[in-house]
């Protein structure tokens, strides 16, 4: 059964579907089948099946897990299959089917109220599938779950609703067998007429009953019921044949402790110590091999419960380990994505600077040839060679700078520039607190529009050449800290940082400080 879920073909799609098809035959046969042979199924057909393909393999994985004595898996796999269903559309048979398994965990767990629930459940799925046989199964499984919580008035009426819908579709055999399981109840309760017409329909009708009166194998604690009915309706000879017969037919330890306790009841009343004495002692030998058993089933659930536990905590550990590692995964290609933009777009910024060089360089060959053309008739174009020959200064001023972009880096340009004379020159003068001269001043702007020409351009188009904060901005780009930058003023720092925050303002249209300026600042080349 071992098969591997991933192919989508039409041959592998009929493949899974026999296999599943298979599977739940073993299942309805009582046939055992392991959760290894579900597995695949189930992770199959939650990629490629139907919402009724999804749901009867999840119900068979929990079928698996059950008769493996997993009842919380078992339990998580009906919900699983639960949340599969197709509301438009749904297997309404199936359904009924997983909340009946529900409901037989609930009660092997001791946990009567859910169970009266799933069944509850158990019994309209199968109301909707028109299948009344199951439908009345489920209803009467619910005198069980009644009996177990004390509550025998309901227990009652239970029973004998579903014995009248039995009569109401013909089946009189499984009317009388219903009406068998509220005998006891009925004793109980003290209704003894009713019960004795119970018991009468019940041997008389079951088909349980030899022709010599005694009941099928396995089926011996009727006895005990009877004999209570003769023992509370004052036949102690019968009483007392009925409770024997049990002890001597008896299949397992609960019916030989219910025979023990029915003679020890019965002894009590011919006030007989020593036969009481006996079978109380008796009933107290079956009650500890009773617990027992009872200890070793809850010993067992815990057992399943622990496991279950263990492997939900160790799936979550493995959830999380995979969890981290795809956000690594995620994160790490994030950075070099975000690395490949960035020298993509240095890449095309470089040669777009490339061909303003050249052209550039080409209309300076141009401009050099009509200028020797010009100077040949100097007189009659004097002003039109002027014009050029101011030209001719700002290209080469230009290309000096945009060439040095284009052969050295922003950092090589910077690293460049601090080791100049001039550069350290005024630094220099900015570290002893020195108010710059009107020498000074143009070093810095020179030192700019040399080295620093993407920012010359920058600054020139946003403040007025000349003024304080065009200077500010100048010596910011050149590295000097706000106390320098007073010291060439001849100013205090605060008067400085307020301008500061004027430009940052002004130019980029925000709020901040002087250090929220540089860092603008400091970004253009």
């Amino acid at each position: 059964m071992a098969l591997l879920a991933g192919c989508t073909t039409e041959a592998e799609r009929l493949r899974m579907c026999r296999a599943l098809d298979s599977i739940n035959a073993l299942n309805r046969s009582s046939q055992p089948f392991t959760v290894q042979d579900v597995e695949p199924l189930v992770a199959y057909f939650d990629r490629h099946g139907t919402s009724d393909n999804r749901v009867l393999a999840h119900y068979l994985l929990g079928r698996a897990h059950h008769e493996h004595g997993e009842a919380p898996a078992a339990l998580q796999c009906y919900h699983d299959a639960l949340d599969c269903v197709d509301t438009t559309r749904c297997d309404f048979a199936l359904l009924s089917r997983v909340y009946g398994q529900m409901a037989e965990i609930f009660y092997y767990q001791g946990l009567y109220r859910d169970m009266l629930i799933y069944n509850h459940l158990a019994e309209q799925f199968a109301w909707k599938d028109a299948d009344t046989t199951a439908a009345l199964i489920n209803r009467e499984k619910n005198y069980i779950a009644f009996s177990k919580l004390g509550i025998k008035d309901s227990a009652i009426i239970i029973c004998e609703d579903v014995a009248q819908l039995y009569l109401q579709y013909g089946s009189l055999k499984d009317a009388a067998i219903t009406l068998g399981a509220a005998i006891r109840p009925l004793i109980d309760i003290g209704d003894y007429g009713k019960a004795k017409s119970y018991m009468d329909l019940y041997e008389a009708k079951s088909e349980r009953f030899d022709t010599m009166g005694n009941i099928e194998h396995g089926r011996e604690i009727y006895y005990k019921a009877k004999g209570l009915y003769y023992l509370n309706t004052g036949k102690l000879d019968s009483a007392e044949y009925f409770f024997r017969k049990e002890l001597q037919n008896g299949s397992d330890f609960n019916n030989l402790h219910a025979a023990a306790k029915g003679l020890a009841e019965l002894y009590q009343i011919l006030k007989r110590p020593d036969s009481v004495a006996k079978y109380f002692a008796y009933t107290y030998a079956m009650n500890d091999s009773l617990y027992a058993q009872t200890t070793a089933k809850d010993i067992e659930r815990i057992h399943s419960a622990y496991n279950y536990s263990r492997h939900q905590e160790e799936a979550y550990r493995e959830s999380v380990k995979s969890e981290r590692a795809n956000r690594f995964l995620l994160i790490s290609c994030i950075i070099l994505l975000t690395i490949f933009l960035i020298a993509t777009w240095l890449s095309i910024a470089l040669k777009k600077m490339t061909k303003a060089f050249e052209r550039m360089s080409d209309e300076l060959e141009q401009l050099k040839t009509e200028r020797t053309e010009l100077l040949q008739n100097k007189s009659d174009n004097l002003m039109e060679l002027e014009e050029k020959e101011q030209r001719i200064k700002q290209l080469k001023k230009k290309m000096g700078r945009y060439g040095k972009l284009i052969y050295f880096s922003p950092n090589k340009a910077n690293t460049a520039m601090e080791k100049s004379s001039r550069y350290k020159e005024i630094k220099e003068k900015g570290l002893k607190g020195e108010k710059f001269s009107a020498d000074d001043w143009t070093t810095v702007q020179c030192l700019v529009n040399e080295y620093l020409p993407g920012f010359y351009d920058f600054i020139n188009l946003r403040l007025k050449a000349e003024s304080k904060e065009y200077k500010v901005c100048e010596l910011l780009r050149l590295s000097f800290e706000v106390k320098e930058i007073a010291n060439a003023f001849g100013v205090t720092p605060p008067y400085i940082s307020k301008i500061s925050s004027k430009i940052y303002q002004e130019v980029f249209k925000k709020q901040g400080s002087s250090k929220d300026l540089a860092k603008e600042i400091l970004k253009l080349a």
